[in-house]
């Protein structure tokens, strides 16, 4: 198992086309499960020092049944304003 504290380090930013990146190592995205495709929600402090990147959690599934179990706990509602 890795462990998080060793993935700690500096890391300088580069120019990538028209933007900017930092790269991140592949025991960076082993620990955190993450592959090109992963997603992440970037988070900028108010004093513009910090950057923080939250990888986003795909939970489509999940509220698709919530949505689900709620019309079928309410089904008599749902209809109700089916016909408004």
């Amino acid at each position: 198992m890795i462990n998080p504290e060793s993935l700690n380090q500096e890391v300088k930013m580069f120019k990538n086309g028209n933007t900017y990146a930092f790269r991140i190592s592949e025991k960076d995205c082993e620990f955190m499960k993450a592959d090109e495709g992963t997603e992440f929600e970037k988070i900028v402090s108010p004093d513009g020092k910090e950057i923080t990147f939250k990888k986003v959690e795909s939970a489509t599934s999940n509220i698709l049944e919530a949505a689900n179990n709620i019309y079928d706990e309410h089904e008599d509602i749902m209809k109700r304003l089916e016909n408004l």
